[in-house]
């Protein structure tokens, strides 16, 4: 089954690729992609060290399949998690 993730990622002390994303990440910000789960095993975010000694922090994940993404695409797009601090804008 054809699924959307997207998490925010908050890399520090160095540089990391995220397996099925495209570029490198050296901060803080939100990743979202397309993958392909032909099992039932759990979905984990992995990633190789480019450069550095990164710590890797991976918060508010979103999983659905692409059907529910694109059905609902403007909403998911536009929703806004919350971060501790605010409440969330959505």
């Amino acid at each position: 089954m054809t699924y959307w993730v997207s998490f925010d990622v908050n890399v520090t002390g160095g540089t990391v690729s995220i397996i099925g994303t495209q570029g490198e990440f050296s901060a803080r910000q939100r990743v979202s992609y397309m993958t392909y789960v032909d099992n039932s095993s759990p979905l984990s975010v992995n990633y190789s060290v480019k450069s550095g000694s990164p710590t890797v922090t991976v918060t508010n994940m979103l999983i659905c399949t692409w059907g529910e993404y694109q059905a609902n695409k403007a909403l998911l797009d536009g929703l806004y998690f919350f971060d501790g601090d605010t409440m969330p804008l959505a």
